[in-house]
C-alpha cells in the first residue's frame, strides 16, 4: 500500500451526465467511491455508500499510522441548512489506538465507531449514533431526525456528499480521500 499516493477525487453526477471523477483516484478500492444513495420516509433517513470493492480482510492500527490519527473513514457529510457547508455527518470510522495492537479482520464494523456527528468547521462532536451495515460493497447508515434536529430539514440528495479517507503512515503523502456528489 506504499504506492498509494494523496488523491481527492470529486466525482459529480449531472442531470443528464454519467457520474465520473474530475481526477484520477490514488485510494485502494475500499476507498474508491462508486455511488452513493440517499432516501427518507418520515422521520427515517438513510445514505448509501458503495466503494469498488471491500477486501476479505483490512487492518486496523497499522504500525506506521500514529496513535489518535484518523485511519478509515466513510462517511456522508450533509448540508441540513443549504448553506454550502456541511454541518452533519453520518460515519463509520476508526482512528489508530496509542500503542494498539494491530488487528486484522473481515469485519470493519467491529472495529469502528458510527457516529452522527456535528461539524463546525474543523471541528466534529459526537452528537449520537448512527445504524451501519454492509451489504458486499456497499455501506448503509441509518438514522432518524430525532438524532439532531438538522435532520428534520434534510429532504433531498443534494444535500449530502459521501466521503472516504484513508491513512496508512503518518506523512501527509500517506494519506488519500475522496469525494463524490450526486
Amino acid at each position: 500500500m506504499r504506492d498509494c499516493h494523496r488523491a481527492v477525487a470529486l466525482c459529480v453526477l449531472g442531470v443528464a451526465a454519467a457520474a465520473g471523477c474530475l481526477g484520477e483516484s490514488g485510494c485502494p478500492k475500499f476507498a474508491h467511491i462508486v455511488a452513493g444513495d440517499f432516501g427518507r420516509t418520515g422521520d427515517m433517513l438513510w445514505w448509501t455508500l458503495e466503494v469498488e470493492e471491500i477486501p476479505g480482510e483490512l487492518t486496523f492500527n497499522q504500525a506506521d499510522v500514529p496513535g489518535n490519527f484518523l485511519e478509515y473513514r466513510w462517511a456522508v457529510d450533509v448540508d441540513s441548512d443549504r448553506n454550502g457547508a456541511v454541518d452533519l455527518r453520518a460515519s463509520v470510522e476508526h482512528f489508530a489506538l496509542v500503542a494498539g495492537a494491530q488487528v486484522v479482520t473481515a469485519d470493519i464494523l467491529s472495529q469502528t465507531n458510527h457516529n452522527l456527528l456535528e461539524v463546525m468547521g474543523g471541528l466534529a462532536t459526537v452528537v449520537g449514533t448512527v445504524d451501519a451495515s454492509i451489504s458486499g460493497n456497499t455501506f448503509r447508515f441509518e438514522t432518524t431526525t430525532a438524532a439532531s434536529a438538522g435532520l428534520a430539514a434534510v429532504t433531498d440528495v443534494g444535500q449530502s456528499t459521501w466521503t472516504t479517507s484513508y491513512r496508512f503512515g503518518a506523512e501527509l503523502e500517506e494519506q488519500c480521500d475522496e469525494a463524490f456528489r450526486r
